[in-house]
């Protein structure tokens, strides 16, 4: 017979069955197995259909799926919709070959950051890496003659939640839309101005690398860079997205061993240690990739926290996308990632947002809300936070 325990931890770690699915594609594609992945009997296709079809991996992992999920017809409709995508990543390239020169010629030479970043290093084709907007990391000094040479090239300011001048005071990029709806962020930095965590934006460019695109050239960040990037995204979206752990599997591989100790002493430095800890907790998790033995020795977070993340299921939720649907789930996670003694200005901070968390939340445009909508704020998070906290002192026990 088996005791409460035993049953209680068996259950942390078995998937439910779109989930488990979705983990054997993640693995067919990482070990680079060829052809589809037979589907259990058990699995019910429409629910999964539409569990995949919410994965920004669709166009890595489509080539494993069972075809005997869906019919012809259906087969046909997700293949053209996959080579769409990555005909429209290989668009995007076109235009970042476009707008590079432009602003070469300024004496501007931005690092290119995250997915254009990623599709032209690590993947094996880049049209596998699916991304909606080119970013583009630029010294601050220079943020006007690259607006200006941008509106030459028929970019315009995006229209946003908040109005411009406080964007720009409480974020780190702006966003602009060229003619052919190309979506472009500028970014002065990668982390809001009071944010506990932090990126070393010196040691970025210093490390980044030339990569030749078309007859030029341009700057991505070094593989250390990219991981603890993704750890940041992964940590702002509650771990939602599946390329994240697909695109630390690339990197992992391209990683130096003189650059491991340099990944955790800067994960350390920039409050990430925890959030690159689960970051690979989840690859090997959703992949089956044994974490490295150095991330243990420097990041591994006290044992209750580990067992805490098992008991939340947070795997599963990374593969259903739990924090698309449920609010409060990636600021839970969030205060997880944090350092202990920084938790609870974590949470004020979420109940009680000045005007950075108003404007970054969409929730003002001109300036400080009134008293009212302030307390009812605070009253509707409280709810939320409660109900997290709760969440996870349970799985602590």
């Amino acid at each position: 017979m088996i005791d409460p325990v035993t049953r209680r931890f068996s259950r942390v770690h078995t998937l439910a069955p779109e989930a488990a699915y979705l983990s054997e594609l993640a693995r067919a594609w990482a070990s680079g197995a060829g052809g589809p992945v037979p589907s259990p009997s058990s699995l019910n296709p429409e629910r999964f259909l539409r569990v995949f079809a919410r994965q920004h991996a669709v166009q890595t992992l489509e080539p494993y799926l069972d075809p005997r999920l869906m019919d012809m017809a259906d087969r046909i409709r997700l293949r053209q919709g996959v080579e769409v995508s990555r005909r429209r990543t290989v668009m995007m390239l076109l235009e970042l070959e476009r707008v590079l020169p432009a602003l070469t010629e300024l004496g501007c030479r931005p690092v290119v950051l995250k997915g254009a970043s990623l599709a032209l290093t690590v993947y094996p084709r880049p049209e596998d890496r699916w991304f909606v907007d080119l970013d583009l990391l630029v010294e601050p000094a220079q943020l006007p003659l690259v607006y200006d040479t941008l509106h030459r090239l028929g970019y315009r300011f995006a229209e946003t939640a908040a109005a411009a001048e406080l964007y720009e005071q409480y974020h780190f990029h702006r966003i602009l839309v060229s003619g052919q709806g190309v979506c472009l962020e500028a970014h002065w930095a990668l982390t809001l101005p009071s944010s506990v965590y932090s990126h070393d934006l010196e040691a970025l460019r210093r490390s980044a690398v030339e990569i030749p695109l078309g007859n030029a050239s341009f700057l991505a960040p070094g593989t250390v860079d990219q991981i603890l990037h993704g750890v940041l995204q992964s940590i702002a979206d509650g771990f939602n997205d599946l390329r994240r752990m697909l695109d630390l599997h690339l990197l992992d591989a391209r990683l130096l061993d003189e650059e491991r100790e340099v990944l955790c002493a800067r994960a350390r430095q920039a409050n990430l240690s925890t959030g690159l800890w689960l970051q690979y907790h989840l690859r090997e998790r959703i992949l089956g990739a044994p974490s490295p033995g150095f991330l243990d020795y420097y990041c591994r977070p006290d044992p209750n926290l580990a067992r805490t993340v098992d008991q939340l299921g947070v795997a599963e939720a990374c593969l259903l996308q739990r924090a698309a649907d449920d609010r409060g789930y990636a600021n839970l996670l969030h205060w997880l990632c944090v350092p202990k003694h920084l938790r609870p200005r974590e949470v004020r901070r979420y109940i009680f947002p000045g005007m950075e968390g108003l404007v970054n939340s969409g929730l003002c445009r001109h300036g400080p809300l009134p008293a009212w909508r302030r307390g009812r704020l605070a009253l509707s998070r409280s709810l939320v936070a409660g109900r997290m906290l709760t969440e996870w002192a349970r799985a602590a026990v």
